[in-house]
């Protein structure tokens, strides 16, 4: 292994001479403090590979921010062209729109004066075609109110109301059934399909013969034509109409039913008239207790 001395020996001459300048001494010899200062000079000298990085590390930036100024250049000669056409496109939208309104506002005054024009030769042709006419003088005036005939006052027994016409009242009472004129009023609220409070029964009710009976008052005017249920109208099985009405001014049979268990647990025939305004039905009594006709 070479010793300091031998490992310094290529720079010694200079370093010796430069001593020597110094000290005017040529017998000058370097001591072991020299070689050593020697030494390390020699380890802190820059290699070339990290000379070569740092011309490299100098350069990045450099490179970074031209490579950025590119890329901008790029975007802004890219983007241009668009924003240019966005802009224009707006503006002649705008300009479109305004030139299409002031088109409409041109024509609408077109029209308008088109119009006012037609409405004075109208004017103009039907002042030319009536001739004018002069007013009349007072006295010709009076003249015409003489020659007028004089209407004659309206008597007074056009003012009063008209009877009312007998005849026709006499054949409509002629037209409906001889019943609609002769039959019993029956006025009860506990016949009404609502009340459920026990009553009784219809067994001695009507006549056994029959009879007409028009029900009027709170209670209900007419039978009904369902079944009501049970325990209503005052009893327990409920009376109801199971036929067809008939039409006005005639009269039709059909079947009274009893609900209780079914719909139709009695039954029996009845008649039923039609009086215009009201019905009156011929009844007889209840088969047994406990059913009684119900009304709405």
């Amino acid at each position: 292994m070479p010793t300091s001395t031998q490992a310094v020996a290529p720079y010694a001459p200079r370093l010796y001479q430069g001593l020597a300048e110094e000290t005017n001494d040529v017998s000058y010899t370097p001591n072991q403090t020299t070689v050593r200062e020697v030494q390390w000079n020699m380890a802190n000298l820059p290699s070339a590979s990290s000379l070569e990085s740092a011309a490299t590390t100098s350069w990045k930036p450099l490179i970074i921010v031209l490579a950025a100024v590119i890329l901008v250049a790029a975007v802004a000669a890219v983007a241009t062209p668009f924003l240019i056409a966005y802009f224009k496109t707006g503006t002649i939208v705008q300009l479109m729109q305004k030139s299409f309104k002031g088109q409409q506002e041109r024509a609408h005054a077109c029209t308008l004066l088109q119009h006012q024009q037609q409405v004075q030769q109208l004017l103009l042709q039907h002042q030319r075609r009536q001739p004018l006419q002069l007013q009349p003088q007072p006295q010709q005036l009076h003249q015409r109110r003489q020659q007028q005939p004089q209407r004659r006052p309206l008597p007074l027994r056009h003012l009063r109301p008209q009877p009312l016409r007998q005849r026709q009242l006499q054949q409509v009472t002629a037209n409906l059934p001889a019943a609609c004129s002769s039959y019993t009023t029956i006025s009860d609220s506990t016949r009404r399909v609502s009340y459920t409070t026990f009553v009784g029964c219809d067994s001695s009710s009507f006549s056994s013969s029959g009879m007409w009976v028009r029900f009027t008052g709170s209670g209900g005017t007419t039978i009904p034509t369902y079944a009501p249920g049970i325990s209503v109208c005052g009893t327990s099985a409920t009376g109801w109409y199971a036929s067809a009405l008939p039409s006005s001014g005639a009269t039709v049979s059909g079947t009274l039913c009893y609900d209780w268990g079914t719909t139709c647990q009695w039954s029996s025939s009845i008649q039923v008239a039609n009086c215009n305004t009201y019905y009156v039905y011929l009844l007889y009594p209840s088969p047994v207790c406990n059913l009684r006709v119900c009304t709405v």
